[in-house]
């Protein structure tokens, strides 16, 4: 009878030192929205964070990968049988996030290796073989610290592979940055011979950031123009991705992003309409066809001859300013922000703008998107300065910046006497927009 009681004793052990085909994540965020999300392998998990921002779930999981925190916003490495406790401050995600748990110390690695500075942009001053052998170097120099973590096999390769597409994704801008100082600068046979040695389809790491930016900036840099940033770097970059990448969730991520990075560089979709064609056609994802028709929907309120969108902003006293304020007068609108030192370059010169069309039917308004806090600094610039014409700022919602999709500043935008827009990416006081004034005033 013993020897029985002692068989059931090691079975049960046994069943129970089966690893279990999940992982158990827990943890808090602060100042985030009502959930917690995680991507891995073909499924996005969704946590309800409770009224003190605590979740906590299980993902299925049968094998060891890499995944993605929120939308994008951290790698995190999970292994099944363990658990990862996640805690972080959306307002200071560097400066509070910590992982904890079994998995804690691998993904503490990742965060390290995440925020360690380990680039100086001057390397891109070098000449190409220079600039590559300090690539190879860098990659070295981190796989040699990995390996002294003696963390087990599985992450240790992937890692070491991550490392790679971390580092080599520097060799894709290097073109870009090396035209600043040699502008006949064209790819020769050290970069070719370097990039070759990576993979496009080591799919064990598309979910995370570097693998991801390594795909996107390879179709930019072998799709686009000859690597030119002009107006017209994104002929064919469209056919080049359907060209060149089989898998649909790698053409459906470098479709939405190319789209999208081409709307938000040039401050809305005029010029996007083949990316947009081919995007419709090609992409099924649903979220990204959603997210991208949602972009193209707003910036297509603001094509011209739409009606420009109402708006309320305050002066320096206090005061509501609305559009309609500025009915039957020509609006040049110049939109800044104080800490932005573009922005403030260019307010001279609509002060100039203010003089030399002094008489005629426009008027001139600049409205800064400093947030509450800022509006101080905001002041002082303005009581030290004396820009020309009205000076605004947007208040603490903000409806002005999501109406007319402010994605970055300085932005101009000339609105007719009716309140229809001509041009909402005006050229700059400082440019040609004296050749488009001419055409109405």
């Amino acid at each position: 009878m013993k020897y029985l009681f002692g068989t059931i004793i090691i079975l049960l052990l046994s069943f129970s030192c089966v690893r279990k085909d999940f992982v158990y994540i827990n943890g808090r965020i602060e100042n985030g929205d009502s959930v917690a999300t995680v991507w891995v392998e073909d499924s996005v998990y969704t946590f309800l964070l409770d009224e003190n921002g605590f979740f906590s779930g299980k993902i299925n999981l049968v094998k060891s990968a890499f995944a993605s925190f929120g939308s994008n916003i951290w790698d995190i490495y999970l292994r099944p049988g363990e658990d990862l406790t996640i805690n972080m401050n959306l307002l200071n995600i560097s400066g509070s996030l910590n992982f904890s748990g079994s998995l804690g110390g691998i993904n503490n690695y990742l965060k390290e290796q995440e925020m360690a500075v380990y680039f100086d942009k001057d390397f891109y001053a070098l000449d190409e073989e220079v600039f590559v052998d300090k690539l190879k170097t860098l990659i070295d120099e981190k796989t040699e610290l990995l390996k002294a973590k003696n963390f087990d096999k599985d992450f240790t390769e992937l890692e070491m592979q991550r490392i790679r597409y971390s580092v080599g994704e520097r060799l894709l801008v290097y073109p870009i940055y090396k035209q600043q100082y040699s502008a006949n600068y064209k790819p020769g046979k050290f970069f070719k011979a370097f990039l070759e040695t990576f993979s496009l389809n080591y799919h064990q790491l598309f979910v995370t950031k570097a693998y991801r930016k390594f795909l996107l900036d390879y179709a930019y840099s072998q799709g686009g123009n000859n690597y030119s940033t002009g107006p017209d770097y994104t002929t064919g970059l469209a056919d080049y991705v359907m060209a060149n990448f089989d898998r649909q969730d790698v053409r459906n991520f470098l479709l939405k992003e190319t789209v999208d990075r081409y709307i938000w560089e040039n401050n809305g979709v005029d010029g996007a309409e083949y990316l947009l064609e081919i995007f419709r056609r090609e992409c099924t994802d649903p979220t990204s066809r959603k997210y991208i028709e949602e972009v193209v929907g707003h910036f297509e309120k603001l094509l011209p001859g739409k009606q420009a969108p109402d708006f309320k902003v305050f002066s320096p006293q206090g005061k509501g300013i609305h559009l309609s304020d500025f009915r039957g007068s020509y609006l040049y609108l110049s939109v800044w922000a104080s800490w932005c030192r573009p922005c403030k370059k260019e307010l001279p010169y609509v002060g100039s703008l203010l003089k030399e069309y002094k008489g005629r039917n426009i008027r001139f308004l600049s409205v800064s998107i400093d947030e509450a806090s800022e509006k101080r600094q905001w002041v002082s610039l303005l009581e030290k300065n004396h820009y020309g014409g009205i000076q605004a700022i947007v208040g603490d919602k903000n409806i002005f910046s999501k109406d007319y999709m402010i994605i970055s500043v300085p932005r101009f935008i000339l609105i007719a006497p009716d309140g229809s827009i001509i041009d909402s990416n005006a050229p700059r006081p400082s440019g040609d927009i004296r050749t488009l004034l001419n055409k109405f005033i």
